[in-house]
């Protein structure tokens, strides 16, 4: 009967434990490619590939102009209060806020690239970050 019994509570044990694991839906790395239109008109294309762990962005990977830069989330601060903000390579790709299920429906704000040692210009604090946005290259990115 004590056998039982200690089997009873090891069982139970184990599946609290499973369940406090996560589903392993959370924790999935997926990826998801947006197509942008850049500029006044939309004459400029932007592709961006996403990596998200469950609904969380993780990563941008951003191509422009056959240029491809693998840029990582900033979510120190309040980086990310208004919406997403990748950087890497030199560069920061900021955008509306987004998840996995609504990353296709967002617009994105612009692309820039940092001026190393730009002594002497003006420049304007970076938005949701630390810094000074650099040589804007792409703004007013609609969904395509």
């Amino acid at each position: 009967m004590r056998k039982c019994h200690i089997l009873l509570l090891t069982g139970a044990a184990v599946i609290g434990l499973a369940g406090c694991a996560g589903s392993p839906d959370s924790q999935e790395l997926t990826q998801k490619t947006v197509e942008y239109n850049c500029g006044p008109g939309g004459e400029q294309p932007l592709t961006v590939q996403y990596t998200f762990r469950g609904d969380e962005a993780l990563s941008a990977r951003v191509v422009h102009m056959n240029q491809a830069v693998d840029m990582t989330r900033v979510t120190s601060g309040n980086a990310d209060m208004v919406g997403n903000t990748f950087r890497g390579g030199g560069f920061t790709w900021v955008t509306g806020k987004f998840d996995r299920d609504d990353v296709d429906e967002v617009d994105g704000n612009m692309l820039t690239q940092d001026n190393p040692g730009a002594a002497g210009q003006a420049s304007m604090p970076a938005s949701g970050g630390t810094g000074m946005v650099g040589t804007i290259l792409l703004r007013d990115c609609k969904v395509s």
